[in-house]
């Protein structure tokens, strides 16, 4: 979108950890959609970057049964928290957010089945 992250095309990106790389897998302008899901949060569609931190429960599951969703619960709080700290260091800032409709951020921004969101945190310049 304007103001958006340069190199970067408008849309939904996922992160691909084994080649530490971005795959558009949605293409399009998305963030008035996020702020709507998101508890009509509009600060959200201002921001030039969200990450929407995701879950894929089974993979931890399968490994620790029941302990597993706490463990990804756990994990995703780290996660949260580096963000957190990065963008700080960066200069820039960020929220962590929860308060959004799971199903229809899912739909809308074309999420597999399996990916389920967890926290939304937009990143800009603070004001």
């Amino acid at each position: 979108g304007q103001q958006g992250v340069n190199g970067l095309g408008e849309g939904v990106h996922h992160y691909i950890p084994q080649r530490h790389s971005l795959e558009l897998t949605l293409q399009g302008d998305v963030r008035r959609t996020l702020a709507r899901l998101s508890s009509e949060q509009m600060f959200i569609a201002e921001a030039p970057l969200s990450l929407l931190i995701t879950a894929e429960y089974e993979r931890t599951t399968k490994k620790y049964s029941g302990r597993g969703v706490r463990y990804v619960h756990m994990e995703a709080g780290h996660v949260g928290q580096n963000v957190c700290l990065q963008a700080e260091a960066l200069g820039l800032g960020t929220v962590t957010i929860g308060a959004f409709q799971d199903e229809e951020i899912s739909q809308a921004l074309n999420l597999p089945p399996s990916h389920r969101p967890l926290y939304v945190m937009p990143i800009g310049h603070p004001e």
